[in-house]
């Protein structure tokens, strides 16, 4: 992982969650701010958990008394601080009897990382799979996670799965279109859910999203110094460019599920056509298809049987020709570059994150692509609110997996008097 051009992260202030509503909201939102604050900051003492979640002492007493008979929370040694008086109990989050799983489908594969919810790592598997139309597919895909129930070690319990797909999920976010699955709508939250339910697990929470956005999740909470006050914008992907934006530790899904769609930002008036139907697409333009033809290295068709066989060696052969100052390869790159920029630039005015991330195969070329794209930033971040802005790389191939385990953590964090009960 190598980072370019980094500076301390400016600090948001976390609106925490919400509490209004009846007894019953209000003591899980309380329960929920609790968890997260220990998610993003660590052990922490009782005093100052609860200084940052807003909460007085003796209802902070009350929760963590029901956190630690759910198994989400423990106590931790006495310390003694510096200067204080009695010793502290830091506590921390737990969460081992519950069980995630994070699952990643591809074209003719599907990944499975299973996690506990304190985020031990329990079994990772890569299964073959065949997908066909909308109704076989989900139906497929549900099999498959049906299968993967037995691989749940005894004394743990299922309580979430988050399923990332290379597509859009619609705005019940239970359906998938997926141009690279052939899906249209297809249903895969209900399918997956009436696998599980065939296996008794009915309380389980089964959440889907795009590939990009739990690329950019993990990137963004592995990244940044402070990512539950931190606005982030993420590029990635293996052979074109996905995106995603992460707002204070979560994805940011706009009204209807698709914000944060930032590879279809228009960079180039006269660009290539891109697989969204539209011309001039950051995606299109700076795909690695496109690059290899652009760089003189393949032709078209070459291009795309080699990005569909083997896209890290065509990013190596982009990388090889720009280490040699092969002429049409840097002219290419640095082409990149600007149109990568020009997408930057436009993401900085309108959302003024305080760090962009390029990762996957951009990250790969960052040394190549950044001469142009620091030149078409320089007016902008010569601007007050755009100066502290950090552009971090990551060479890291899109850790999507990883990514929905988290995100599937969250989901009990969220609602943990929904999917846990007392164990003591």
């Amino acid at each position: 992982m190598a980072g370019i051009r980094m500076a301390e992260p400016i600090g948001l202030r976390d609106g925490n969650v919400s509490r209004g509503g009846g007894s019953g909201e209000l003591r899980q939102s309380n329960l929920t701010a609790i968890l997260r604050y220990l998610r993003d900051h660590g052990p922490s003492s009782r005093h100052d958990t609860a200084r940052g979640c807003g909460l007085g002492v003796s209802t902070m007493t009350d929760l963590v008394g029901d956190l630690r008979s759910r198994r989400l929370v423990v106590e931790l040694d006495p310390i003694r601080r510096p200067g204080a008086g009695r010793p502290t109990r830091p506590i921390a989050l737990d969460g081992e009897p519950w069980c995630v799983m994070g699952v990643h489908v591809e074209v003719d594969r599907v990944h499975v990382h299973g996690a506990t919810v304190g985020g031990t790592d329990l079994w990772r598997e890569t299964l073959p799979a065949v997908f066909a139309d909308n109704h076989d597919g989900a139906t497929v895909l549900a099999d498959l996670l049906g299968a993967q129930l037995d691989r749940i070690p005894e004394g743990h319990q299922l309580v979430a799965v988050e399923i990332a797909v290379p597509g859009y999920v619609g705005p019940d976010g239970m359906t998938v279109t997926s141009r690279a699955l052939g899906w249209d709508g297809a249903g895969v939250g209900k399918a997956v859910r009436a696998a599980l339910a065939e296996a008794g697990l009915t309380d389980v929470s089964v959440g889907i999203s795009s590939d990009f956005h739990l690329a950019g999740l993990y990137a963004a909470r592995v990244l940044l110094n402070d990512p539950s006050s931190t606005v982030a914008a993420y590029f990635g992907g293996m052979s074109e460019v996905g995106s995603a934006l992460v707002v204070n530790g979560e994805i940011f899904r706009g009204a209807g599920g698709g914000a944060g769609d930032l590879a279809h930002l228009h960079v180039q008036a006269d660009g290539p056509q891109c697989w969204c139907g539209r011309h001039g697409c950051l995606n299109s333009v700076v795909r690695i298809q496109e690059l290899l033809v652009r760089a003189g290295l393949r032709d078209a068709d070459e291009a795309a049987e080699l990005v569909l066989t083997d896209p890290e060696q065509a990013v190596g052969l982009l990388v090889e020709g720009a280490r040699a100052n092969q002429p049409e390869v840097c002219h290419a790159l640095d082409q990149a570059g600007s149109s990568l920029g020009r997408a930057v630039d436009d993401v900085l005015g309108s959302v003024n994150p305080h760090a962009v991330i390029l990762g996957g195969y951009l990250g790969h070329l960052a040394p190549f692509l950044m001469p142009a794209l620091d030149r078409q930033l320089r007016a902008r971040v010569h601007e007050g609110p755009y100066a502290d802005t950090q552009i971090l790389v990551t060479d890291e191939d899109p850790p999507v997996t990883a990514g929905a385990v988290l995100a599937a953590r969250d989901a009990c964090l969220y609602d943990p008097l929904a999917l846990t009960t007392p164990l003591r």
